[in-house]
């Protein structure tokens, strides 16, 4: 069963590091398997003791609640929940003083800014790493966005002034998340956003709303998204906004530690 180990180094010199560690080690779910052996098995594999910048990480459906008690054992903590929401699902109606618009290119600090505000509030939850270059991997990645030829990014907007944004990958640009969904066609939420001073406003709902109208008016039959599980903030609001847990990765970071905890 080694072919369900896997490894992974990340270009320093891209933006992937800013989502995780640059030296992953992985572990992916098979129906019927044996947890405590395969980490068992896994373990002496693992390389990069005490070192913050690799991680060992177990994906499985987030129903496979009896295996959370191995995990837990070893040291393990579930970081990442991939949720899905299904098209048509309602969701709250709340007023918001806020408009929302599409983003160009004459936007593109605001977006950088409103991005580089979320990935350094999701840095407290143990995936999310501000780089050096993470502005700079960032500017080029929302420019990408950008350039589609369909809207893929608005900003909300208060007093002329933009207080948050979101960015989606449609369906011909999300296929990188096939393995996680068997619906079809299917979007990916990049990235949702609020200024610090407009968190609780309303913007983000507005946001979410406008996006989920277009979806659903597309055809869209299923939207992913990636959300830190230990994030007070994200986890009930996106679960108010029709999204269930699909995926859950649980991670040890480091991947190897000088003691992390196991119990007998």
């Amino acid at each position: 069963m080694s072919e369900i180990f896997t490894y992974r180094e990340t270009d320093p010199d891209s933006l992937a590091p800013t989502w995780g560690p640059l030296r992953t080690h992985g572990l992916a779910w098979q129906p019927g398997w044996n947890l405590p052996a395969l980490l068992d098995e896994w373990e002496p594999r693992l390389t990069g003791l005490d070192d913050p910048d690799t991680a060992a990480i177990v994906t499985l459906p987030s129903h496979e609640t009896a295996d959370a008690l191995p995990l837990i054992q070893r040291g393990f903590a579930p970081l990442i929940v991939i949720a899905e929401r299904l098209a048509g699902a309602p969701v709250p109606s709340r007023p918001a003083q806020v408009r929302v618009r599409p983003a160009t290119h004459a936007d593109l600090d605001v977006a950088v800014e409103l991005n580089m505000n979320t990935i350094r509030y999701d840095t407290a939850f143990g995936m999310v790493t501000e780089r050096a270059n993470s502005a700079e991997h960032l500017r080029t990645s929302l420019a990408a966005a950008l350039d589609r030829d369909h809207e893929a990014m608005w900003l909300a907007v208060r007093d002329d002034t933009p207080i948050g944004m979101l960015y989606l990958d449609m369906p011909q640009d999300a296929q990188w998340m096939e393995r996680y969904t068997d619906v079809r066609p299917f979007a990916y939420l990049g990235h949702l956003g609020v200024r610090p001073d407009a968190r609780g406003s309303g913007a983000g709902g507005a946001l979410v709303r406008h996006a989920h109208s277009l979806l659903d008016a597309s055809g869209v039959a299923s939207t992913l998204l990636h959300h830190a599980l230990p994030n007070p903030r994200s986890t009930p609001f996106w679960y108010s906004h029709g999204y269930r847990p699909s995926w859950t990765l649980w991670v040890r970071r480091p991947a190897l530690r000088t003691s992390h905890g196991v119990s007998s």
